[in-house]
């Protein structure tokens, strides 16, 4: 018999032999293993101890001489489940997490509570193929791995040496998607290497206290640069120079890794949380910093920032692409001619959605687990927390970010403006898990920054709905600049494109939505910004909650459609924000749904609470602000008729059991699932092309697409065509342009009546 192979030709690329791949994975999973482990005392080796043997036999089925038969004839569906011979041989040895790492080295983490049914005869044992037949033998697939399991390992053992077995160990969720993320890493490598998909590039360290010093110095070059023309906007300079020392200077005391910070929205914390990560991973070793955020094109901003003042002087701007990487959304693709797609959490900062990054702890998916690993010894910083994620799935996240923080070497710093304090309320954190969450500013420091917010912008609510004609009506009376903040992608290009060629406002309306795509976005953004300058007042921009926050927007007059107190207290801070002008309003308003106007269906019950607080605070003589926060948070989880606890509890529940598929469906916090759309022409037809010298890189394709439910991508209902395997990546077709995004198109449909077209 030839030597047995692996992978088999394709696209003019040999096979690759079992030797090859097997001798690849274990070096590369190994090699990502310990350097995770390297920040975990408790787990480092009883993890490596398991994830050396799932490396090891995980392909081991590979050796039968029916798949190898499929394997020489190219056969595009192969006739035996290669996976079970390696989970049964483990089992057998008693390697129970290392067999859950082979068994879920395709199919992502199982649900063991169905594993547990599925073998109740317990003659079997779980993790195994009862169903699939091999070819025509007559058997199942784990009646031919039993009959020739050891024929497997006489081929496999000659070509590796024997290892240390690991001892009989339980690991948690977290620590069972570290080991599959290492091990899918590994196989998922070496195979894109083998097909000439993936090169390896070595990415750039964090020289964490280089990056602190160039990041001293931007700061003091702004400070030198500002030129306050109020005592208001002097007060706002002082304050901000105050918040970046404290954090600067703030350390890491013995045990404590997590952080919470509330310092005002204006005051800086794009960098002086930034500083005090930097202080913490020199102090730690630490190896990368992850900044969490919840919207797609507050990223381009924090990216632009951290580019310029954390580079160092012998990198020039090109090269600070490889330092700070921007991932807008998910870019997680499971086929083997997409896998050089994904995006990797190799560089040493990475500005990622909240989406992303919390779904990924809960993932089950190998695509999305693939990366996971990386996070081990990382400083994050969940920046907005209060807009991270739906209040149901806190909890459970929580206890996550704990155990990254306790056992992983990570450090967690917490910020928002508007910073509920879900972990000191009994209904999110018992109080047999609850501790102390220091703050990363002193109090005397908040305090002051709180003093000017308060005088800052007066905040106002408009209960009665408007049609169409009369927002925008209410919107252009007000003083501008102004900025209008709305529900829906569709709600916000109507209400644009209302207002360019209803109203005839032409060019003094921008917009910003998730319909037009990053590269877009950051063009608008730039516009935006270049126009808050200038001496023109009379214009506005309508988007939707992705800028109303972290951005360094400051605007005279604001109306946000009704949803939450933080909502509404986010979008005050892009108004007047360094104190600049006399007044400045915010008003929280509601429509009629009339002219295209889409209401949101997770907004009605924020909305009544909110309606609720400004009611109180009429009573009380003052305006609504960040102390009502924690409140707002603990009517919301009360009045959502048991929901909201409801999916608190499923998700405990999921978690104990192990019901992985389950967790990561509850943990989900976009409910409905999105792919990946280009609109660019040309990537479009490189893609197409299929040629691996072409093909654009994950950069190109987040850059020049846009998200859409997958629901919604029916080519009878959207100018839209598959373009990727298993439409895992799709084209539009229809009608793009750099105002309203795809919403152009969109609205054709709508004017025409499509049928079956529903409100995005």
């Amino acid at each position: 018999m030839s030597e047995p192979l692996a992978h088999s030709a394709h696209d003019g690329v040999p096979e690759q032999t079992y030797r090859e791949h097997i001798s690849g994975v274990f070096r590369l999973a190994t090699q990502f293993g310990e350097a995770a482990a390297a920040f975990s005392p408790k787990w480092r080796v009883d993890f490596l101890a398991a994830l050396r043997m799932a490396a090891n036999y995980h392909d081991l089925g590979k050796l039968d001489e029916i798949f190898q038969d499929d394997l020489r004839c190219n056969r595009p569906r192969t006739r035996l489940n290669h996976v079970d011979a390696g989970v049964a041989h483990l089992l057998k040895g008693k390697h129970a997490e290392a067999a859950v790492g082979a068994y879920a080295h395709h199919v992502g983490l199982p649900s063991f509570p169905e594993e547990r049914a599925k073998n109740a005869n317990g003659l079997v044992g779980m993790f195994r193929d009862l169903d699939k037949e091999v070819g025509n033998t007559g058997l199942k697939t784990y009646q031919r791995t039993d009959a020739k399991l050891l024929d497997y390992l006489s081929l496999h053992n000659p070509f590796f040496e024997l290892l240390t077995p690991p001892p009989e160990v339980r690991f948690g969720s977290l620590v069972r998607r570290l080991l599959l993320s290492c091990l899918v890493d590994g196989d998922h490598s070496d195979t894109a290497r083998h097909y000439g998909n993936e090169r390896y590039v070595e990415p750039p360290k964090l020289q964490a206290p280089g990056r602190l010093n160039a990041l001293d110095r931007y700061v003091a070059e702004l400070a030198g640069k500002a030129r306050p023309e109020s005592e208001q906007e002097k007060l706002r300079h002082e304050l901000r120079q105050e918040v970046y020392h404290v954090c600067r200077e703030r350390p890491a005391k013995l045990g404590e890794t997590i952080l919470s910070c509330d310092s005002p929205v204006g005051t800086g914390k794009t960098t002086a949380v930034m500083a005090h990560l930097l202080r913490v991973a020199a102090e730690r070793g630490l190896r990368r910093v992850f900044v969490v955020l919840p919207f797609t094109n507050i990223i381009d901003q924090s990216v632009d920032v951290y580019r310029r003042a954390l580079r160092l002087p012998e990198e020039t701007q090109a090269e600070m692409e490889a330092v700070v990487a921007a991932h807008h959304h998910s870019s997680d693709y499971a086929s083997y001619e997409l896998r050089h797609l994904a995006a990797r959490w190799d560089s040493p900062i990475i500005v990622i959605t909240a989406v992303q990054f919390f779904e990924t702890l809960a993932a089950k998916h190998t695509a999305q687990l693939r990366k996971f690993h990386q996070v081990a010894g990382s400083a994050i910083f969940v920046d907005e927390a209060h807009a991270a994620m739906p209040a149901a799935l806190w909890p459970q996240m929580f206890r996550w970010l704990r155990k990254l923080c306790d056992d992983w070497g990570c450090h967690l710093v917490l910020a928002s403006g508007t910073l509920a304090r879900f972990w000191t309320l009994n209904d999110f954190v018992p109080a047999r898990e609850r501790r102390e969450i220091p703050e990363l500013v002193a109090s005397e420091v908040v305090n002051r920054t709180k003093d000017f917010e308060e005088r800052r912008v007066n905040i106002r609510t408009r209960p009665d709905p408007l049609s169409l004609q009369q927002l925008a009506d209410f919107v252009l009376a007000k003083a501008g600049p102004r900025v209008v903040i709305l529900n829906t992608v569709q709600s916000a290009a109507v209400m644009a494109n209302y207002l360019r060629e209803d109203r005839k406002v032409g060019s003094d309306v921008e917009h910003i939505s998730t319909a037009l795509t990053p590269l877009d976005r950051a063009a608008t953004v730039r516009r935006v910004r270049e126009r808050l300058h200038s001496a023109d007042k009379e214009w506005c921009l309508v988007a939707t909650s992705c800028v109303e926050a972290g951005v360094d927007f400051s605007f005279r007059s604001a109306f946000r459609e009704s949803w939450g107190l933080v909502n509404l207290l986010q979008i005050a801070g892009r108004v007047n924000r360094s104190g600049e002008y006399q007044e400045a309003e915010v008003w929280d308003f509601r429509h009629d749904c009339s002219g295209g106007l889409s209401l949101h269906p997770q907004a009605k019950l924020s909305r009544g609470i909110l309606a609720g607080i400004f009611t109180k605070c009429a009573h009380d003589r003052r305006q609504p602000s960040p102390d009502d926060c924690t409140e707002a948070l603990q009517l919301e989880l009360r009045n959502d008729r048991g929901a909201q606890a409801l999916r608190i509890e499923e998700i405990e529940r999921a978690e104990k059991s192990a019901s992985y598929p389950e967790l990561a469906k509850l943990c989900r916090i976009i409910t409905s699932d999105t792919r990946t759309v280009l609109v660019d022409a040309n990537l479009i037809e490189r893609v197409e092309r299929r040629d691996r010298q072409q093909f654009p890189s994950w950069r190109e394709v987040m850059r020049n697409s846009v998200q859409i439910w997958a629901s919604r991508l029916d080519a009878s209902k959207l100018p839209v065509k598959p373009i990727g395997p298993n439409g895992e990546l799709w084209a539009w077709i229809g009608k793009y342009d750099g105002f309203l995004g795809y919403m152009a198109g969109v609205l054709d449909l709508l004017r025409t009546g499509q049928k079956g077209f529903e409100p995005l």
